[in-house]
């Protein structure tokens, strides 16, 4: 009897380490909103100093005089999601816009590299930016400006 308490308290102990384990790696796919707050965010090393401080400072008087914010992230891996996934839930972790207004856009890009030979790009409204930027601009705004 008492193996048999061991044992199921070891499975669980087992258990509760790899949820453990899964939640540290699914934290890790997703960057932590860096302290400072800032707009503009170059996990991928794309930008120059200047040119994301110049980024930064457009978005940042956009934002003042619209109350829309956008924000840029650049990656170099999804960790498996589809890049519109990705989007969407690093959105929302960092809570880009206003809550309750869900006025902010994500602009998430994974640059081209030896293995991937084309970037990938996915622009994500909040749900209250929807019907001002509809899927067919996203994608438009993608392929005529970003993307040349």
């Amino acid at each position: 009897m008492n193996k048999r308490i061991f044992l199921f308290t070891a499975l669980q102990l087992l258990f509760l380490i790899l949820l453990l384990r899964c939640n540290e790696v699914s934290a890790q796919e997703f960057p932590e909103k860096p302290v400072p707050p800032r707009l503009v965010n170059d996990f991928a090393g794309m930008l120059t100093a200047i040119e994301a401080d110049a980024l930064e400072n457009k978005l940042v008087a956009y934002y003042d005089s619209t109350s829309t914010q956008i924000s840029i992230v650049t990656v170099t891996d999804f960790h498996g999601y589809d890049r519109s996934d990705y989007a969407q839930r690093l959105a929302e972790k960092w809570g880009i816009g206003q809550r309750g207004l869900d006025n902010g856009i994500l602009i998430l890009i994974k640059p081209k590299t030896s293995e991937n030979s084309r970037g990938e790009v996915f622009i994500a409204p909040g749900y209250g930016l929807e019907s001002v930027v509809p899927d067919i601009v996203c994608a438009q705004i993608i392929d005529n400006e970003i993307l040349p």
